[in-house]
């Protein structure tokens, strides 16, 4: 009878540590994975660069010709145009589409926290006004693009 028990234990044992290397593995996996278009290409200069905030002319989604003036975080270049996520004060409704920003993290001189969308917007040179600084949190930084929402991804360079 001991045998039988010190048998089933060893096999409980081999089973959840097999279950544990298993979910490791997949899980490095999925972080490999990738997740939208490259977004390492170098930007040419003069012009938004990885990393910086500039104020954008935005298209609406559902109405393209219409568009607001907005900060926009620069998360990549494609050779056709920007990816960049829309900055806002406005609180989300669904945690999971924004990321908070104190002000002390984003710009010193801001008066009120705030968001950064997760749904990368792509959008022309011409759409992008100037610069007003760069995200010098690169913690913060690595939080947003690694929680981007590609599957919502806006293209409006075509």
């Amino acid at each position: 009878m001991i045998n039988l028990q010190s048998a089933l234990l060893y096999l409980a044992v081999v089973a959840a540590a097999g279950l544990i290397v298993l979910v490791i593995a997949l899980r490095r996996r999925h972080r490999r994975a990738p997740r939208g278009p490259r977004l390492d290409a170098p930007a040419p200069t003069g012009g938004p660069q990885i990393g910086d905030r500039w104020m954008a002319d935005v298209p609406f989604e559902d109405e393209p010709r219409r568009s607001k003036r907005r900060p926009c975080l620069i998360i990549g270049y494609s050779g056709r145009g920007y990816w960049a996520l829309k900055c806002t004060t406005q609180a989300p409704r669904e945690a999971e589409w924004r990321v908070f920003v104190p002000a002390a993290r984003w710009d010193p001189d801001a008066d009120r926290d705030g968001y950064v969308d997760l749904v990368p917007y792509h959008l022309p040179r011409a759409r992008f006004a100037h610069s007003f600084g760069r995200i010098a949190d690169r913690r913060l930084y690595r939080d947003i693009t690694g929680r981007l929402r590609w599957e919502r991804a806006v293209d409006f360079t075509r």
